[in-house]
């Protein structure tokens, strides 16, 4: 029963009480207090306690009410609270975890841990418009599509938004140029780079300030001299980009192999005898198979001559079975 409804029926109570005492008594009663004589029907003595009775459920009801209200009032908004943190905890961005009432206060708590799987729970719908269209633009980024994020309001460092500019550059390499304007996360500012080393020069390649990669640099030597797109890698930004990678022996040797179909052989030459000075350590094996695939034995005895009796045992044997009048072929041994 409501208030309101308390208070109609209880005063109708006490009049109904007062108007049926007064009906069979209707003498008056005088009662001294404090030096004064109050007297005043009996049916108004007996009501009198029962009305003050009545005052005082009243207040106690208004009191205890209150109360009540002022908790639904924290319940609602710790509600609409959770509801819109989960949200947020589906997008990825900062969930508040204060809470006014205890019943929400665990679950508010876990809520940012949870990771719901878009694609397990495709065929689930939420009763929340809000929660289930979040859900359904996750599954939709999650699956590669391209979905426009702008009403979510998503820092630049979500994992939808990283997600979202990686299906758009799988489907559009121009659109490298466009995240590299503007990107703070490393791995996606890599595969821009890479997506924009596929087709750009290298001026434009290079004005971004991205750590290479070593398939970075394995993109721009295929298109050395390529009948499509091909790309002016100098020899001083190759071994920027070589010093930026540090490269093995192995490396050097690689890149040997697959400089040596698409360079004329004297800038091939001239460049790994320069690799060879900057990188004693590293590209001097690298040299020797560029000079033996050349056919100059004379530069490479010229480079064995100076090296130590450690150094290139193999290459010296080769040279060994140069001398000799052997043919073969270098890969068989490097």
């Amino acid at each position: 029963m409501g208030l309101k409804k308390y208070i109609v029926f209880g005063l109708i109570l006490l009049i109904a009480m007062g108007i049926v005492v007064y009906a069979f008594i209707g003498d008056n009663y005088s009662f001294p207090f404090a030096g004064i004589t109050i007297t005043l029907p009996i049916a108004v003595w007996v009501t009198l306690p029962a009305l003050i009775l009545f005052l005082f459920t009243i207040a106690h009801l208004m009191f205890f009410g209150t109360l009540g209200f002022a908790r639904m009032r924290k319940i609602r908004k710790d509600s609409e609270k959770l509801l819109q943190n989960s949200k947020n905890a589906l997008l990825g961005k900062l969930v508040d975890s204060d809470y006014k009432t205890d019943m929400f206060k665990l679950p508010g708590v876990i809520l940012p841990l949870l990771n719901v799987d878009p694609k397990r729970y495709a065929d689930h719908r939420v009763y929340d418009d809000g929660i289930q269209d979040i859900l359904d633009v996750k599954r939709r980024v999650t699956d590669g599509e391209v979905v426009d994020l702008a009403p979510f309001s998503l820092r630049s460092d979500n994992a939808l938004v990283l997600k979202n500019h990686d299906n758009r550059l799988a489907v559009d390499k121009n659109y490298a140029d466009t995240i590299l304007k503007k990107c703070d996360d490393k791995t996606l500012c890599q595969k821009a780079h890479l997506a924009l080393a596929s087709y750009a020069s290298i001026s434009d390649i290079s004005k971004h300030d991205v750590e290479p990669t070593c398939e970075l640099f394995d993109t721009l030597v295929e298109r050395v001299n390529a009948k499509e797109n091909p790309i002016d890698f100098s020899d001083d930004v190759m071994v920027n980009y070589i010093k930026k990678l540090d490269f093995t022996k192995d490396d050097f040797i690689v890149l040997a192999k697959k400089l040596k179909t698409k360079m004329n052989p004297d800038r091939l030459m001239l460049l790994f005898e320069r690799l060879a000075h900057e990188f004693p350590a590293e590209a001097g094996e690298s040299y020797l198979y560029v000079m033996f695939e050349l056919q100059m034995m004379d530069h490479a005895r010229d480079f064995l001559d100076n090296s130590t009796d450690e150094e290139y045992k193999k290459c010296k044997y080769m040279l060994f079975l140069k001398d000799s009048g052997k043919n073969f072929d270098t890969e068989l041994f490097m």
